[in-house]
């Protein structure tokens, strides 16, 4: 549990570090809860939103609150994906591909997710040290993402490099090398959605880029929603895996439950995405004068929603910094809510389950070799290496 007492009162919110630092930032968010639960960045012109019921009203209220190109940190007018998009826009978009991330449809990926996470995991167990963001972590949602957009599975490395480097946006304005990766990603996947378009008008099949050609999107829009397809699906998942591996290998008796008992494994999940929360935050800006709780927000404020402070409510979760497999219930916010909840959290949560299911019934034991190392970003809490020693059982 932070020390609130110590807490800083002050806090650059558009500063890498800050996220990397795992206990200084929920060392401040818990203070900021208790005591500036909207609180004022006067350094960067934006108000963070840190307690779980005003991140829900946020959320659930696209008017005042608007997504329209400003959802990162970076404001991008152009930007035309649908989470950059408030309704109707959004929602037109997002519908073009719905279908296809309800719970029964996702059930049409789990045969090619059980053949790829027996692959991995048979060689993480025969390794037994596994690097895990290389073996398993970065590999299997990169696998799945670029199987569910219709790129050849053997680009996978291909989608893991173009999301992290998608994912570090929001340094663009002061890295320039952040900005080279960012323009060099943009241009090797778009080529590869260019070619794969050209064959899909021909010859459809059952994949994202041919709803997207037989909708007639232009070829603006479908290369900002790939974009966006890449970075949520293949990063994301990435940090659930490798950050949750960690906090379980520092709870082995939760672990050797999960294993003993596979029921467990839904919620165990749960309080995984929970505890790891891979998103920190997304952004709105407000169109109008409004309230958020008691704090009075003006037309043109920036609002920053912030999602590991809302997944850590004393007032929401029972003893919010115990690790426990067993919560329930488990309300966290890491897939938003409203308008703009994630389309892809039936796929995710489906593709956590089996790996976490698989990997707990093969390995007795897991030890952390070193700590994870957590990249320095803004909006997502990326792991760049995690090295693990497992025990078969």
């Amino acid at each position: 549990m932070p020390d609130t007492e110590a807490a800083p009162t002050t806090a650059d919110l558009l500063a890498p570090a800050f996220w990397a630092d795992l206990d200084g930032m929920h060392e401040f968010f818990t203070w900021a809860r208790a005591e500036a639960p909207v609180w004022r960045d006067e350094r960067n012109g934006l108000w963070a939103v840190t307690r779980h019921a005003d991140v829900l009203d946020v959320e659930r209220r696209s008017d005042p609150f608007s997504s329209q190109g400003c959802y990162r940190a970076n404001v991008a007018a152009e930007e035309t994906n649908m989470i950059a998009q408030d309704d109707p826009g959004h929602i037109a978009q997002r519908r073009l591909v719905n279908r296809r991330f309800t719970p029964r449809a996702v059930q049409d990926f789990a045969p090619m997710l059980q053949d790829t996470i027996d692959e991995l995991v048979d060689k993480a167990t025969e390794k037994g040290d596994v690097e895990v963001v290389v073996d398993l972590a970065a590999q299997l949602p990169s696998r799945l993402t670029a199987h569910m957009l219709g790129f050849p599975e053997e680009r996978w490395p291909d989608v893991k490099s173009w999301s992290e480097r998608l994912m570090r946006t929001d340094a663009l304005l002061v890295d320039q090398d952040a900005l080279m990766g960012m323009i060099t990603a943009i241009t090797e996947f778009n080529q590869v959605l260019t070619e794969t378009a050209a064959e899909r008008r021909t010859c459809p099949a059952d994949d994202l880029i041919s709803i997207w050609v037989g909708a007639d999107l232009d070829p603006m829009s479908m290369m900002h929603e790939t974009g966006l397809f890449i970075a949520g699906g293949a990063e994301t998942t990435r940090t659930v895996i490798a950050r949750g591996l960690h906090v379980l290998a520092q709870h082995p008796e939760q672990w050797a439950a999960m294993g003993d008992d596979p029921s467990l494994v839904p919620a165990a999940v749960e309080e995984v995405i929970r505890w790891v929360t891979p998103l920190n935050n997304f952004f709105r800006t407000a169109t109008r004068a409004d309230r958020i709780g008691a704090q009075p927000v003006e037309a043109g404020d920036r609002v920053m929603i912030v999602y590991p402070s809302a997944n850590r409510d004393g007032a929401v979760f029972d003893d919010p910094f115990r690790f426990d497999i067993r919560r329930d219930p488990n309300p966290h916010l890491a897939f938003g809510q409203g308008t703009h909840f994630c389309l892809g959290a039936n796929l995710a949560r489906m593709e956590l389950r089996m790996l976490f299911e698989s990997m707990a019934r093969r390995w007795k034991a897991i030890e952390p070799v070193f700590e994870p190392d957590i990249e320095p970003n803004i909006f997502a809490g990326a792991v760049r290496s995690y090295h693990l020693r497992v025990t078969p059982r």
